[in-house]
């Protein structure tokens, strides 16, 4: 078994209110991050309002 630490931040925090890109603001409810071990790579995905669904954000990707 690996062991795996990782420091990542975050542009958002839970309460932030953001804009879809149908116009609809909704609320961050929920930030996941996920830390790939292989590549080190760490992604960052969101719930809005309490749907229970994660999403990740589209000018995420773009970085």
């Amino acid at each position: 078994m690996k062991v795996s630490a990782f420091t990542a931040r975050c542009k958002y925090e839970i309460g932030d209110v953001i804009a879809t890109p149908d116009g609809k603001a909704m609320r961050i409810t929920d930030i996941c991050a996920m830390h790939y071990v292989k590549t080190g790579k760490v992604i960052f995905t969101y719930e809005l309002d309490n749907s229970g669904r994660y999403v990740l954000l589209q000018e995420e990707v773009a970085k």
